[in-house]
């Protein structure tokens, strides 16, 4: 059954400290009911390799990933199998087993699936918790270390008892419970509200639990849980995505208040946290599918939402009165799109919003050629499927559009200006550079701009315009190295902007020392600085507030000094690429001396491909550090011990880091942290 913890109990298996030493690589992967061989493939040579592959065939890929398997000792996990060809035909050949230990670990709600990829030991299954168990994991959940207080133990016992022995269940039960007052009378609410959903003998009570759970949500909290329904199973939900799409639809009414909303959603249990940031902010988040199948069956009794998976013979588009629809497979789309326009009034013209789901292989055009009919569109992101070629003026009927995001390998801008109302747009293509005009500067409502190789040209830059005032987020803007003064005049145009990724390119032989100037940008907090060659920078002017910096291919002897300064940094990430190209901007490894420089705020440090060997650096260069992550530093020898004495550092991270006197100045860190004081602080994790 779903919510019987399966996941969880491979996750703390997976992630055990005796299972990660024991196996050089691991990696887990989710296969899902409708999955994508590609997809899977690329996740786990992902996580094998530490790099995605360059686009290669489902064949070669699954070739290239046995062949990089091959002579290790693995740990790969497949969770939420459905059917038994994802392992016989799509997967299997990738895994030879070699005699080095390797292991292969399946969950599955199917019992037909346990018995046809059944090979070395019988399938696990999963016992339901006893009442006792449920009452024990109930009040740990809504008193956590207080414990439940003796007037409710009689009670609590009684509502555990109708989880019917399953966690997902208690997991719901708890937010429900603690949207009220923690008093005798509200449980006895609870109760007898499960007794009301739950008083006939089925498999449905989850989905019972579930509808209790929705019941409980406020009003304004039901079609932002209702409409995550639109991503599919097993998806992670990037909450920046998220949160875009809830404000464009008019679920919210502004940034904060999605957050506040998201916020409230994960305390009810019913949207899971999948991942963190640095600062604690959750990066992505998830639903268990018993909750988006509760979504689904919900969205479409109440003309919310239609999820589309497949060819559907008995689905008519007339039959569909919502306004919003997800597609799953690329190769249905169009085919199922030009259902409607045989009929005078076809359905699509009721559309809110249209998110298509799902990697799927090149098309010729978009999936909806008569998308110019679709006038009441709100939201359109059709980022799942590679367009050969687009235009902005395809779009241009669309004038109540907030939120365009595609893939296409070139999109053309028309100088005029369309989408008066967009305010997130977003273009991923495969580095074909984007020319923008200037007409982007007449969209005044443009909150979120992310276009790859992104360029300006001379008059859409300098010409005499207004300002982007509500403009937060610019991202994958890239300017010759000799066009500096035309970003002063963007940023200018710009004033408000909170995030900005700005690149730099062309060969910097004859190029003069770099200075680029950033503190007038007052509300920037996140920055990302890259450039094409190793470059020297001479002066860097940063806004005081700025509190992530990620430098790429800069000269960290030139800039560190400038870095050091900033009152506010939180996180820092120094990157090179080295490894790939055999350039890196030190000609040879050579040592990192800090000296007495010292980041006054700094909770996170990242280094990525950094070809130094020494580092030297000191406890009090780093006195609030929280994370330590080192990645592909292959040269790098060790870890300066004086990091043990650093009071604030929770987490040493190792990834794709092959020099064993790195590993071992680690565990050395880590061990004189327990000896000293006695506390188990430290995480060291290696992957």
């Amino acid at each position: 059954m779903g919510g019987q913890g399966k996941t969880t109990c491979a996750r703390k298996l997976y992630n055990n400290d005796i299972i990660v030493s024991r196996f050089d690589v691991r990696a887990w992967c989710i296969v899902s009911e409708e999955y994508n061989r590609r997809e899977i493939l690329q996740e786990i040579f992902s996580q094998v390799t530490g790099y995605k592959d360059k686009g290669d065939e489902d064949d070669v890929l699954a070739d290239m990933l046995k062949k990089k398997l091959m002579g290790k000792r693995y740990l790969i996990v497949l969770d939420d199998m459905w059917d038994c060809m994802a392992w016989d035909i799509d997967l299997r050949l990738s895994f030879l087993d070699d005699k080095k230990g390797s292991r292969i670990l399946i969950t599955t709600r199917l019992e037909k699936v346990d018995k046809q990829i059944k090979c070395h030991i019988d399938p696990y299954s999963l016992p339901f918790l006893t009442t006792e168990e449920s009452c024990q994991l109930l009040q740990r959940k809504v008193f956590q270390q207080e414990g439940c207080p003796p007037e409710l133990q009689d009670v609590s016992l009684v509502v555990a008892k109708k989880c019917k022995g399953l966690p997902l269940v208690v997991v719901l039960v708890d937010g429900i419970i603690k949207k009220g007052k923690m008093e005798e009378s509200w449980w006895h609410e609870v109760k007898d509200a499960l007794f009301g959903y739950l008083d006939h003998e089925s498999d449905e009570y989850s989905r019972a639990t579930m509808q209790l759970s929705f019941d409980n949500l406020s009003d304004c909290l039901k079609p932002c849980l209702l409409y995550i329904g639109m991503f599919p199973e097993d998806a992670t939900i990037p909450v920046s995505k998220l949160i875009s799409v809830w404000t464009e639809e008019g679920f919210v009414q502004n940034i904060e208040s999605a957050e506040d909303y998201l916020m409230d959603l994960i305390s009810s249990n019913v949207v899971m946290v999948s991942r963190r940031r640095y600062n604690g902010k959750v990066k992505h988040c998830q639903v268990h599918d018993v909750v988006l199948h509760f979504c689904l069956e919900k969205s479409r009794e109440e003309k919310f939402m239609l999820a589309v998976k497949g060819p559907s013979n008995q689905f008519q588009p007339l039959d569909w009165e919502g306004s919003r629809v997800s597609f799953s497979f690329g190769e249905y789309i169009s085919k199922f799109a030009s259902l409607g326009f045989k009929t005078q009034k076809p359905f699509h013209q009721n559309l809110r919003s249209l998110i298509t789901t799902n990697q799927g292989k090149s098309i010729d055009g978009i999936p909806f050629h008569q998308v110019s009919e679709l006038r009441l569109l709100k939201v359109l992101d059709l980022s799942s499927h590679n367009v050969d070629r687009l235009s902005s003026v395809t779009f241009k009927p669309l004038n109540h559009l907030k939120y365009l995001a595609v893939w296409v390998n070139k999109y053309d801008f028309h100088p005029e200006s369309h989408l008066p109302h967009i305010e997130t747009l977003i273009v991923k293509n495969n580095f074909n550079t984007v020319l923008l005009p200037a007409s982007i500067w007449e969209m005044k409502k443009l909150r979120h701009v992310e276009i790859a190789e992104a360029v300006f040209g001379k008059q859409g830059i300098f010409e005499e315009s207004s300002k982007l005032e509500n403009l937060r987020i610019l991202r994958n803007v890239r300017f010759r190295i000799d066009e500096v003064d035309r970003v002063d005049v963007l940023l200018r145009r710009c004033p408000n902007l909170q995030q900005l990724h700005i690149g730099f390119w062309g060969n910097d032989d004859s190029a003069e020392p770099f200075c680029l100037t950033l503190e007038n940008l007052t509300q920037l907090q996140i920055l990302r600085l890259s450039f094409q060659w190793s470059h020297i920078v001479s002066g860097l002017q940063f806004p005081s507030n700025l509190k992530k910096l990620v430098l790429f291919r800069t000269d960290i002897k030139s800039v560190i000094s400038f870095i050091a300064g900033l009152p506010s940094l939180e996180y820092l990430e120094l990157k090179d690429r080295y490894l790939i190209e055999n350039v890196s901007h030190f000609s040879q490894s050579e040592e990192w001396c800090i000296g007495d420089i010292m980041f006054h705020k700094l909770k996170f440090l990242k280094l990525v491909n950094l070809r130094i060997s020494r580092w030297d650096a000191s406890e009090e260069s780093f006195p609030l550090l929280e994370t330590l992550v080192i990645k592909v530093c292959y040269d790098l020898e060790e870890i300066p011990l004086s990091f043990a004495d650093i009071p604030t550092l929770k987490q040493i991270k190792l990834i794709w880091c092959k020099n064993k006197s790195l590993k071992a100045s680690a565990v050395r860190i880590k061990e004189e942290v327990e000896e000293n004081e006695g506390n188990d602080r430290i995480d060291l994790i290696t992957i």
